[in-house]
């Protein structure tokens, strides 16, 4: 049986780069969705001169740089600081807010998210004791529009309430979702920052054990957060939506505005790709890029005719221009060689199974197969229909559950898991898995 594989609890960083089988990897630090052209051109640049010319657009919408090598880091980093990518290294670990991609494109003077992303990111910078936040905890801004962030990941969001006469703000923490402190926009930062420093307060003593807000909801309940705090949690129902990949990929009016939707297989981009965006973004005065979760950059664009000519000259590159995509319905990380800790390899097993991972996925719900090299599950720690998990002597399948559940079958061959899957009958996934999905206690 494998070892269990090791929780190193943190993601790589300009200034903290993680080793991996490929080289080192290094994360541009990109406060927001927003990052201009002439910062994906150095990106692109540093990459090619100082690692092995491949990107990873993680889930988060931050570009990470692959294969870069000890004799080229100082280098590698200078750049990333000439472009202003590099930030303190007190906080680089901690500035982590997701935005809605499209944010200020057609800004709404009810709710401006990128004004959100600033105040959040000059308070972080400023107050010591929320550098005490492990690497991983994210804060999440989501105005309500689409394309929607109701499906990402973060351990405290801020939610606009679309028919709020009064402007208020939700601020929700993750594992309880259905409770919110319900704030004006101008309290909604300092709120946001002291559920932070309440749950530094509560996991003090065990912050390996419990390094996200889940755990520590899990762990002490609503109400150690409100006792905490001094702040009031009332029952909340979201009225943000999640993202349709149709919603994403290819070529969408927005207002008055256009945008495109562009993806690489499994967020990994050829640098070559990424420098072309940029070029097309400056030569339609653009000149910025958007980072999505969705592992997709949004390009804005003057006028449908040329939305659709950079839909056509991605394609021709062999990217993801739509949503229905095979490519985009299966999950899989590096795998072996490039992650030290994976079994097997996973992309080509991925690529393999696109097909049937379209078949098995919810209508517009994202990957139906997940391709892991090991139990972690870093690509997908949701409850996929089913999860394909590498253990050196073959794949361990488990149906509708994660990389760390029991399998229903082990060791098995790719043609053994393909005839599995082919005869799988389309079903919803059932509610205990979802209970286990997010065990939560909201009170």
């Amino acid at each position: 049986m494998n070892s269990a594989p090791e929780i190193k609890g943190w993601c790589p960083g300009a200034l903290r780069p993680m080793p991996s089988g490929d080289g080192l990897l290094l994360r541009a630090k990109i406060v927001g969705p927003r990052l201009s052209a002439q910062q994906a051109l150095a990106i692109a640049e540093i990459s090619l001169s100082c690692g092995n010319g491949l990107l990873d657009l993680s889930q988060r919408a931050q570009l990470q740089l692959r294969g870069v090598r000890e004799e080229t880091l100082q280098r590698a980093q200078r750049g990333l600081q000439d472009a202003g990518l590099l930030p303190n290294a007190e906080i680089e670990s901690v500035l982590n807010i997701l935005a809605p991609p499209l944010a200020v494109l057609d800004a709404s003077p009810a709710f401006d998210a990128q004004d959100f992303v600033d105040q959040l990111s000059a308070r972080i910078s400023r107050d010591p004791s929320l550098r005490k936040l492990p690497g991983k905890f994210c804060f999440l801004i989501d105005d309500g529009a689409d394309p929607g962030l109701a499906g990402s990941n973060a351990d405290i969001r801020l939610e606009a309430l679309r028919n709020s006469v009064s402007k208020h703000i939700a601020i929700v923490v993750d594992c309880a979702r259905d409770c919110a402190v319900v704030v004006s926009m101008q309290k909604a930062v300092e709120t946001a920052l002291a559920l932070a420093r309440a749950f530094t307060r509560l996991r003090r003593g065990r912050e390996f054990e419990l390094r996200r807000m889940h755990a520590v909801v899990q762990a002490f309940g609503v109400e150690a957060l409100r006792q905490t705090t001094g702040l009031a949690f009332e029952p909340y129902s979201s009225e943000c939506r999640d993202a349709a990949l149709s919603d994403v990929f290819g070529v969408h009016a927005r207002g008055a505005q256009w945008f495109v939707g562009i993806g690489a297989a499994f967020g990994r981009w050829r640098a070559q790709d990424l420098a072309w965006l940029a070029e097309r973004a400056i030569a339609d005065g653009a000149a910025e890029l958007r980072l999505s979760p969705w592992r997709a950059i949004l390009i804005p664009a003057p006028s449908q005719a040329a939305a659709k000519a950079i839909i056509a000259g991605a394609a021709e590159r062999d990217l993801i221009v739509d949503g229905d995509d095979p490519r985009l319905f299966v999950a899989a990380c590096p795998g072996a060689p490039e992650c030290p800790q994976a079994h097997g390899a996973t992309r080509a097993t991925a690529e393999r199974l696109a097909f049937i991972a379209r078949g098995l996925a919810q209508s517009g719900a994202g990957p139906g197969v997940h391709v892991s090299g090991c139990s972690k599950g870093c690509a997908m720690p949701r409850v996929a229909h089913a999860t394909i998990v590498a253990n050196g002597d073959g794949f361990d399948l488990v149906l509708d559950g994660r990389a760390d559940d029991p399998p229903l079958k082990r060791d098995a061959t790719l043609q053994e898991i393909e005839a599995l899957l082919n005869a799988s009958t389309r079903k919803s996934i059932n509610p205990e898995a979802r209970s286990r999905e997010a065990p939560c206690p909201a009170r």
